[in-house]
């Protein structure tokens, strides 16, 4: 939990609920469309893995969204998580 109560979110949970799951786009149709591997998409959705600068721009157009969105959603989950960790 932060600070605020709320527990941290994942860029790949958001990924998952909102547009995997919502859209019913598998993980290998959403691997051919970005031209990666379907681990690097399934270890994203499967919060094992951050959104990095180039997945950030390919889900951005992928989805009609600005790379931002996707960076400022792990910069968000990486601040929180490791402001708890440094609280401890």
């Amino acid at each position: 939990m932060t600070t605020n109560g709320m527990r941290p979110i994942h860029p790949g949970e958001i990924l998952r609920e909102e547009f995997q799951q919502a859209l019913g786009i598998t993980p290998a149709a959403l691997a051919r469309a970005l031209n990666v591997s379907v681990p690097t998409v399934k270890d994203i959705v499967r919060e094992r893995r951050g959104v990095t600068a180039d997945m950030a721009i390919r889900l951005g157009r992928y989805f009609d969204t600005s790379a931002g969105v996707w960076m400022n959603l792990q910069s968000q989950y990486e601040l929180a998580t490791q402001g708890e960790l440094l609280a401890r």
